[in-house]
């Protein structure tokens, strides 16, 4: 017969955790070794249930997103399944995309956009909505508003929209 001293099933459940919680840590950094990194500021989530814009700013951390040097400049594109960023030499975050249905860069980003916006806005909706833009550019040869904000996450959203004038793309920046 097993016999319990005084609080000894607390005393178990207790331990149970703090092993289970050591066991992780050790993996965590084990892995994070093996990666040939170490685990430092942000977490990078890769689901669409996270809002990567509200990483702007911060440093790049441990992510399972795949990283590429920039083709031009210094620093890093980081490749997650819904969603890129750009990322400084110093590890900030610059940048982040997200795209929409029919873009074919990543899968659709299918959690809540920034402002209000919605997949498929039109120009005109947009424009309604958020009233004039401080820019409006045709580089990407297709419309691409610019507007600019103080006190949010994001100094600027560039607004890229389809060949049919469908809202496609938003970059999400860092810089004013």
């Amino acid at each position: 017969m097993l016999r319990m001293s005084r609080g000894g099933i607390g005393r178990l459940g207790r331990l149970a955790v703090v092993v289970v919680l050591l066991d992780l840590a050790i993996v965590s950094g084990v892995a994070t070794h093996l990666a040939g990194g170490r685990a430092e500021g942000a977490l990078l989530g890769a689901t669409a249930t996270d809002d990567p814009v509200t990483l702007l700013g911060t440093r790049l951390g441990e992510t399972g997103c795949p990283k590429a040097p920039l083709a031009v400049g210094e620093g890093l594109t980081v490749v997650c399944p819904d969603w890129t960023a750009i990322v400084s030499d110093g590890g900030r975050v610059q940048v982040i995309s997200l795209y929409g249905p029919g873009d074919g860069t990543v899968d659709t980003y299918r959690a809540v956009l920034p402002q209000g916006l919605h997949w498929g806005d039109s120009l005109t909706e947009v424009v309604a909505a958020m009233g004039q833009p401080k820019r409006i550019t045709s580089a990407y040869q297709t419309p691409t508003l610019v507007y600019m904000f103080r006190g949010l996450p994001y100094g600027a959203l560039e607004l890229r929209f389809s060949r049919g004038d469908r809202l496609q793309r938003i970059n999400a920046c860092l810089e004013r």
